[in-house]
């Protein structure tokens, strides 16, 4: 049975549901302080022009709208940009990119490129929008990787490249290029297979496209190309040369291999007076048969530790790792 408290309680509580939001203006600090930063975004409106900040932080506020004719609560996010000569922009996370995300804190800190929304000059408030300014780059891109293409110079434009992530199952590397959201294979981004291990959200990369599909809005992207090309070193040794490398596994049933250049691995032996080498530890090598290429990025050919050029060492040592 319900009590007479109770009542008023479930009255309360649907006159509240019910109630319009209250009118509230966001505390927010004002976004500029002086005429001349005021007359540079509004020129920067008037031309049309987009404005590059930083991330700054993210301020969460709690109102209330309308669901199914009752008013409920919910949060709302915008995000804190520092832009140039000191002024302070606010974007709402709805309008800050053309695809939504659980959560925006990966973004704090980056670089991004905004329209002006609105200046609003009683609040001194001014409102970005990160969304269309995204559409108009990768236009952009597009119309510069459709003229790239035809004048056959695709794999001779780099461009920057900001990195979003890793998928943990297919190594791919996500980045954004121009606002673009693009993909690089594992194979694509190093010439060393193990460094798709130690990329860093929030990174800046250059990159070289090297497809793309515009129907399909696909972009492939390859980190390798634009870094020197280790081959050209390691196939101009011929056999009996020596070279320096480091010892990347040693497997009682696969054998030794040794990393001559950054990721590039080759079977080898020793010579039986010496130690069984360490993994990580710098040795001095023959080449015993050339080295040439291989798909996925490996390479064939065989040499043989002939000894160890800064002493033996008992345990792996990082430090004394010569590709960095």
């Amino acid at each position: 049975m319900t009590t007479e408290n109770e009542k008023i309680l479930q009255m309360q509580s649907e006159t509240l549901e019910q109630a319009p939001p209250e009118e509230k203006e966001l505390e927010l600090i004002q976004s500029w302080s002086s005429k001349e930063q005021l007359d540079e975004l509004a020129r920067i409106e008037r031309y049309k022009q987009r404005v590059k900040g930083i991330v700054r932080s993210i301020k969460v506020s709690e109102t209330r709208q309308e669901v199914d004719g009752k008013y409920a609560p919910v949060k709302k996010e915008i995000l804190i940009i520092a832009l140039p000569n000191g002024v302070t922009g606010y974007c709402p996370v709805e309008q800050f990119s053309i695809r939504e995300y659980r959560g925006y804190s990966r973004f704090v800190g980056q670089a991004i490129e905004f329209n002006i929304e609105k200046i609003e000059l009683n609040s001194r408030i001014l409102v970005l929008n990160g969304k269309t300014a995204q559409e108009a780059m990768i236009e952009e891109l597009w119309n510069q990787l459709e003229m790239l293409q035809e004048t056959n110079s695709l794999r001779s434009q780099k461009f920057k490249a900001i990195v979003n992530g890793v998928n943990e199952d297919t190594h791919t590397v996500h980045v954004r290029v121009h606002g673009k959201d693009c993909f690089i294979t594992s194979a694509e981004w190093s010439w060393n297979r193990r460094d798709a291990l130690n990329i860093v959200a929030g990174e800046e990369i250059e990159v070289i496209v090297r497809r793309f599909d515009r129907e399909g809005g696909l972009v492939e992207v390859s980190r390798k190309l634009t870094l020197p090309d280790p081959y050209v070193f390691l196939e101009k040794l011929e056999p009996g040369q020596l070279v320096a490398g480091v010892v990347a596994d040693v497997d009682p049933i696969k054998g030794i291999f040794v990393e001559l250049e950054s990721g590039l691995d080759v079977k080898a032996s020793r010579l039986k007076e010496l130690e069984e080498p360490v993994v990580g530890e710098l040795v001095r090598c023959r080449i015993m048969s050339p080295i040439t290429r291989r798909n996925h990025g490996r390479v064939q050919g065989r040499v043989v530790i002939i000894g160890y050029p800064q002493g033996k060492r008992t345990r792996r040592d990082l430090g004394g790792f010569l590709f960095n």
